[in-house]
C-alpha cells in the first residue's frame, strides 16, 4: 500500500469523520466503501497502519492475481498442445506476408523519396534561372 495514498485517504477519511460528527461513514473520498478495491481506503486499518491488516490484505490481493496467472499459464499450455500447429502456421504465414508488405514499403518509400528529390532539383535549378 503506498503510504502517500494511504495518508491521503487517512486525511479524507478523517474530515468525513469530523463532518458527520464521528459517526462511522458509509464512503470515503476515493470511492465507494461497496467498491472492494476502495474499502480498504475506507476501514480503520489504513490510517492505524496495522502491518498485520495491511499484510492480509496484500496476501489476500496476492493470491488472487497469482491464481489468475496461473490460470492463463495452464490455458497457455492447452492452446499450444490443441493449437500449436495452426498457431504456427498462421505466425509463418503473418511473417511472410509482413515481410513482403514491409519490402513494398520500403519501395514505395524509396520511390517517394527519388520523386521528391527530383522535384526539389527541378524546382532549385528553377529558382536560380529567375
Amino acid at each position: 500500500m503506498d503510504n502517500n495514498q494511504c495518508e491521503t485517504n487517512c486525511e479524507n477519511l478523517q474530515t468525513s469523520r469530523v463532518s458527520t460528527e464521528n459517526s462511522r461513514v458509509n464512503s470515503c473520498e476515493c470511492g465507494s466503501s461497496s467498491s472492494s478495491k476502495n474499502s480498504a481506503c475506507c476501514d480503520d486499518t489504513c490510517c492505524s497502519r496495522d502491518p498485520i491488516s495491511a499484510a492480509k490484505s496484500l496476501l489476500e490481493s496476492s493470491f488472487f492475481t497469482a491464481m489468475k496467472e496461473v490460470h492463463v499459464e495452464k490455458l497457455k499450455k492447452i492452446i499450444e498442445k490443441e493449437w500449436g500447429d495452426t498457431i504456427d502456421k498462421s505466425v509463418e504465414l503473418t511473417i511472410k506476408i509482413m515481410a513482403k508488405q514491409w519490402h513494398a514499403s520500403l519501395s514505395r518509400t524509396s520511390a517517394e523519396k527519388e520523386f521528391y528529390n527530383g522535384l526539389e532539383k527541378i524546382f532549385k535549378e528553377s529558382n536560380k534561372q529567375k
